[in-house]
């Protein structure tokens, strides 16, 4: 099932969102000032770019989680270059290699943020699907039933009053034995 474009700029807008809140607010905390709203802004727009490609089709737990790795690893990189100004530590490779301060905590957070947010994520993104599914099944059934082709009326054989019934077709006389759909019934599938 693809995604229409406006269903698929909600799910990458909030997968954007998680993901640079996540990482703005982890920066701001460990670096002790607050980000400039440029480098926020652009960190949103990077990573909205990024999960707009991918949020044609439901995705599984580690494809969220390693796109929220991926997305903090950048952010971090980005916002670690706004703080020192892209100038004064060389080039962004460099920048990225040498993160200023954090090391082995600092990776552990993002590696616990991304886990935590990313299930959370995927079990939103289930319960969506299922949604959307079931909305579906419930507006396509009516349409099937009001295009499959006409039933034939069921023919009623007339028995003689003077044929001797047995008592046991006598009391089995008003019970409907349905075996199966009518002839004819092509919205699921036979005839």
């Amino acid at each position: 099932m693809n995604v229409r474009p406006p269903l698929r700029l909600a799910r990458a807008s909030v997968f954007a969102a998680v993901c640079v809140l996540l990482t703005s607010a982890g920066h701001a905390t460990a670096s002790g000032e607050p980000l400039g709203p440029g480098s926020v802004l652009a960190g949103f727009a990077g990573v909205l770019a990024f999960a707009f490609v991918l949020a044609g089709q439901e995705r599984s737990l580690p494809v969220i989680t390693g796109g929220l790795l991926g997305g903090q690893f950048m952010l971090h990189a980005l916002f670690t270059a706004a703080d020192t100004g892209f100038g004064h530590h060389g080039n962004l490779p460099q920048l990225v290699a040498e993160p200023s301060g954090g090391g082995t905590g600092m990776a552990a957070a993002h590696l616990l943020a991304a886990w935590g947010s990313g299930w959370w994520l995927r079990r939103g993104e289930r319960g969506a699907w299922r949604l959307a599914r079931q909305a579906a099944k419930a507006l396509l059934r009516p349409l099937l039933l009001v295009l499959s082709p006409p039933v034939e009326a069921v023919r009623h054989i007339a028995v003689a009053q003077d044929v001797v019934v047995p008592r046991a077709v006598v009391v089995l006389r008003h019970v409907l034995v349905l075996r199966g759909p009518p002839k004819g019934f092509r919205a699921l599938g036979f005839g």
